[in-house]
Formats: C-alpha cells, structure tokens, sequence
C-alpha cells in the first residue's frame, strides 16, 4: 500500500470518530476497533477476490463503508458502488467519497429489492459484497440477482455460518448456487479470523 493509501485511510478514520460523535454510524467505538474490525476486516475480503480493474463490485447495506470503501482505498481501480437505504448514512457515505477525493465510486441510496429490479443494475456485478444477517440462503435469495452469470457473492459471516454450509448446500443448489468457505487468520494472534462465505452461480 502507498503512502498516499496510508494516508486516505488515515482521513477516512477521522471522518469516521466525527460522524460517530453526531450519529450512530458504527458500534465501533475506538480507533483500534475500527482498524480492526472494520478495515483489517474489509480487506479479508481480497481473499475471495480478484481486484482487477475491471471488476464492477457492490457493497449491498455499505453503512459505515465496510468493505467496499475500504477496498475502493486499497484497490482503486475496481468500480465499487456503495448501497444504502438510510439516508444519514448514505450522507455520510456521498460526503466521505468527496472528502476522500475518490473516483470510480458511488453511493445509491436504496432497498436491494429496487436496484434487483433495474435493468441497469440486475446482473451487472462481478462482486456483491454483504454482510450475513439472518440465514446464508435468504441474504442469497435476496442479492443474487446482481450477479453477473460469472459473479461472486462475499458474504462477511462468523464461524457458524461457515459451518453451516455442508447442510444448506442442498438448499443453494435449488437456487443454482454453489458455496465455498474462507478462513482468513487476523494478523495478530489474539484476534479470531474473519471467515467468508463465498457462492456462485453452479453453471460457472
């Protein structure tokens, strides 16, 4: 990463300690637990992956911008669009973008179910982003329809999710997705791995 990298992410911290101060933007309260859990987090998901320049990517409910405008920072060349129906955070996100002097980056302020419903947006992503609240299968359900027929859904989940997986593989193939699983280890030993649920459509 550059120094003008360091740097971004740098700002991108203050803007979030002073938006937090104003809102509830993030349950992160320290500068440490924002690394932490938001940046070095986000950027796990480069294991799942390819950062290339032509990749158009989604962070589907982007709230404080993890991961996608974290990896917008560390990958500037990917295409990233942050969704998010709530109005205070899509301000904050729309203001971060203009503080941080990003290209190549938009915030939609929007439900999943209305950009799964446009033309411009169904089926046009090589990456969707989001985090598993609720069950693997309806958070599936729910984005797979941005998915390009080449496309990768990265879904940010914890351990029992993972785990999960071997039953729910019947129920994502009637939904002609097949699952795979990440574990990837925190750089400091006293932090658990962060662990991905990756899916994509079964005829790829």
């Amino acid at each position: 990463m550059t120094p003008a990298q360091h740097g971004t992410f740098e700002v991108y911290l203050s803007e979030l300690r002073r938006w937090a101060s104003q809102m509830n933007l993030t349950g992160l309260r320290t500068e440490q637990a924002i690394i932490r859990e938001g940046f070095l987090r986000s950027l796990a998901c480069r294991a799942a992956f390819e950062p290339t320049p032509s990749v158009k990517a989604i962070d589907v409910g982007s709230g404080a911008g993890f991961p996608g405008l974290v990896l917008k920072i560390a990958y500037p060349d990917i295409d990233m669009v942050l969704l998010e129906p709530r109005r205070k955070r899509a301000t904050f996100l729309r203001s971060t973008i203009r503080r941080l002097g990003l290209i190549g980056v938009q915030c939609i302020q929007a439900r999943v179910e209305e950009l799964c419903g446009n033309p411009e947006h169904r089926g046009s992503y090589d990456a969707v982003f989001a985090r598993a609240v609720g069950s693997v299968p309806d958070v599936a359900r729910m984005v797979e329809p941005l998915l390009k027929p080449d496309g990768r859904l990265i879904l940010q989940a914890g351990q029992g999710a993972r785990d999960s997986l071997p039953s729910l593989r019947p129920l994502l193939a009637t939904l002609g997705l097949r699952a795979d699983s990440r574990e990837v280890p925190a750089p400091d030993t006293g932090t658990p791995p962060t662990y991905l649920v990756v899916l994509e459509r079964a005829d790829h």
